[in-house]
């Protein structure tokens, strides 16, 4: 459950605190762009494109067929 101050001062001072705190950057490590090894994201969206495409080509002749089977 959420603490209420008791005194008007003591809740402006939680909100100066909290505001202090949530406003820092920490920053433990830095990237340049460009730099990652991003192979195994490229396979997983090259598959990921090629079953889509295939289902997507699947669900159609499915349509077609039944469109064609109930007249």
């Amino acid at each position: 459950m959420a603490q209420h101050a008791q005194h008007p001062h003591a809740e402006g001072a939680l909100a100066r605190e909290t505001l202090a705190h949530t406003t820092k950057a920490h920053s433990t490590s830095y990237h340049e762009p460009g730099t990652m090894d991003i192979t195994a994201q490229e396979r997983t969206f090259v598959t990921f494109m090629r079953f889509v495409s295939r289902m997507a080509m699947l669900i159609a002749v499915f349509l077609l067929l039944l469109a064609l089977i109930n007249g």
